[in-house]
C-alpha cells in the first residue's frame, strides 16, 4: 500500500550511499624539496607542522577534515539527513502517535478554522522569485533556477498525489481518504527549501523565515482538522528530499553553468548552545488520582507541544524556559465508558547545563531544572463533581541528547519528569459513586519523551 513511498525512500538512499562510496578527495602534490614532512598519525586529524603553513604564503589553504565532519559536510549526506527522518516519523506515526496529536487539536482548539495555509503554502517561493527579480544574487542563475525548482515541484507533486491516492487515509474531519501526506505541508516546505538552496548562503535567517513559516502552515492544516500530525511530518520530508533531487538533477544537466556559489555553508560549531524550538513529546503519567471510597480517575498516554528556548552564558551554563500545553485522556475507573481528559498548560523558567560529548563534537548532552505555574484549560474534570482552580505550581527536570545538523539548525531527543499540583472543589454524587466533598489538592506526576528541532542562535 505503502510502495511508492518505499520507492521514494530507496532512491534517495541509494543516491546518498553510492556517491558517498565513491567520492575521493582529489590528490594534494607536496614538494619535499620546499616543504617539510607533514606529520600523519594514525588517527582522524592531520597535523601540519608551523613552518609548513609558513612557506605555504598566500597560496590557497587547505582544511584537512575528519573523518566524522567529512561525514557531516558530504554532499549527498546533506541532501538526506533532514528528509528521510520525516518521511519515516511521519510513517510511523501514523498508527499511534497521529490519534495523541489530533486529542491536543480538540482540547484547545476544537473549532479553528483560518484558511491562511491556502495562501502562506507559496510564500517562501514567491519570496525567492522577487529576491531574485530585485537583482539579489542567489545560488543559480535565471535559467538553472527555473530548472530545479521544476524539477522540485513536479516530483513533491508527483510523490504526493501518487500517495495520497493509494495509501487512502482518512481524514480527520472525515471528508475524502486522501490525507497522507498533506500536500500543503508538502508544496510549503518544497518553496522553503528552495529559499534555502537559493539564500540561505546569504544570511541563514533567510533560511530560518522560510521554514519558520512552513511549519507554520503544517500546524494550521492540523489545527484546521484537515490532516494529522503524521501527515505534516512526511509532507515536510517529502518536500525537503523533492527539492534536493531537483536541484540534484539540475545540477547533473548544468554542471558549472550558471552556478554562483559565493559562500562555504557554515557548518562551524557554536560556542554557546543558545537554542530556541518547537518540542513535542508524548506524556505518560505517573500515578493515578485517589478519589476516596475506592474511587481513582486514570489517565493514560497523551501528547505535548510547545516553545522551548535558552540563553547560554557560556558554552555550559544557561538560563531559559518553556511554554507548553498537554492534554492526558482520563477515565473514571467506575465509569470507563464515559471519556475525560485534564488539560492543562505550562509555563517555567529555570537554569540550563550542556556538556559536549567530545572535542569538537556535533553532539551533547543537556539537563535543566524549571519551576513555574500550570494552568488548567478544562477545569470541569469530572462535569459537575470535581472542578479544579485554574492555576497550580509546576516543576520540570529534564535531559536531552542534541545533535547540531548546521551552524544554526539542530535537533534534540529529550526526557522530562515533571509535576503539577491543582486544588479542586467536589461535590459529591452518588451516580459517581463519589462521596467527597469539599476542597482537595492533588499532584500530577509525567514523563514526556519527544523530539524538539531548534534555531541556534
Amino acid at each position: 500500500m505503502k510502495k511508492l513511498l518505499l520507492l521514494f525512500v530507496t532512491i534517495i538512499a541509494t543516491i546518498s550511499t553510492t556517491a558517498y562510496s565513491q567520492q575521493q578527495l582529489p590528490p594534494v602534490a607536496v614538494d619535499s624539496t620546499s616543504y617539510s614532512a607533514i606529520n600523519t598519525p594514525d588517527c582522524d586529524t592531520i597535523y601540519i607542522p608551523q613552518e609548513a603553513i609558513e612557506q605555504l604564503g598566500d597560496t590557497p589553504t587547505i582544511f584537512v577534515l575528519s573523518k566524522g565532519e567529512e561525514f557531516y559536510r558530504n554532499k549527498y549526506v546533506q541532501m538526506t539527513y533532514v528528509g528521510v527522518p520525516l518521511v519515516i516519523t511521519g510513517v510511523l506515526s501514523q498508527q499511534y502517535v497521529a490519534n495523541k496529536f489530533y486529542d491536543l487539536r480538540n482540547a484547545y482548539a476544537p473549532t479553528y478554522h483560518c484558511p491562511i495555509d491556502d495562501y502562506l503554502q507559496y510564500a517562501p517561493g514567491v519570496v525567492a522569485i522577487i529576491m531574485k527579480a530585485c537583482g539579489v544574487q542567489s545560488r543559480s542563475s535565471w535559467g538553472r533556477m527555473i530548472v530545479s525548482d521544476a524539477f522540485s515541484v513536479a516530483i513533491m507533486a508527483a510523490v504526493t498525489n501518487g500517495l495520497k491516492y493509494s495509501v487512502g487515509t482518512l481524514r480527520p474531519d472525515g471528508s475524502t481518504y486522501n490525507s497522507f501526506p498533506s500536500g500543503h505541508t508538502a508544496t510549503a516546505f518544497t518553496a522553503a527549501h528552495i529559499l534555502h538552496k537559493e539564500y540561505g548562503e546569504l544570511s541563514p535567517w533567510i533560511s530560518v523565515g522560510g521554514y519558520t513559516v512552513a511549519t507554520f502552515v503544517g500546524v494550521s492544516r492540523i489545527l484546521n482538522n484537515r490532516h494529522w500530525i503524521s501527515d505534516v511530518l512526511a509532507g515536510a520530508g517529502i518536500g525537503i528530499l523533492s527539492t534536493e533531487l531537483g536541484y540534484f538533477f539540475a545540477d547533473l544537466i548544468f554542471k558549472e553553468k550558471g552556478l554562483y556559489d559565493f559562500a562555504t555553508p557554515d557548518f562551524s560549531i557554536p560556542e554557546r548552545p543558545s537554542q530556541l524550538g518547537i518540542t513535542m513529546g508524548l506524556q505518560f503519567p505517573l500515578q493515578a488520582i485517589e478519589l476516596g471510597n475506592g474511587q481513582r480517575l486514570i489517565s493514560v498516554t497523551g501528547s505535548r507541544m510547545g516553545l522551548e528556548g535558552a540563553w547560554y552564558i557560556n558554552s555550559n551554563w544557561g538560563i531559559g524556559g518553556s511554554a507548553a500545553v498537554a492534554t492526558l485522556p482520563t477515565i473514571l475507573e467506575s465509569r470507563p465508558e464515559e471519556p475525560l481528559s485534564i488539560d492543562a498548560a505550562t509555563v517555567a523558567v529555570g537554569a540550563y547545563g550542556s556538556l559536549p560529548l567530545g572535542e569538537n563534537s556535533r553532539f551533547r548532552m543537556s539537563g535543566k531544572a524549571l519551576a513555574g505555574c500550570n494552568f488548567m484549560a478544562n477545569s470541569n474534570i469530572i462535569p459537575n463533581v470535581m472542578k479544579a482552580d485554574a492555576a497550580g505550581f509546576y516543576y520540570e527536570l529534564g535531559i536531552s541528547f542534541s545533535f547540531l545538523a548546521q551552524r544554526h539548525f539542530g535537533a534534540n531527543i529529550f526526557c522530562d519528569y515533571g509535576g503539577h499540583t491543582f486544588t479542586a472543589t467536589h461535590t459529591a454524587s452518588p451516580e459517581y459513586g463519589i462521596y467527597r466533598t469539599g476542597r482537595h489538592h492533588y499532584m500530577m506526576h509525567n514523563l514526556t519523551a519527544g523530539i524538539t528541532t531548534s534555531i541556534l542562535f
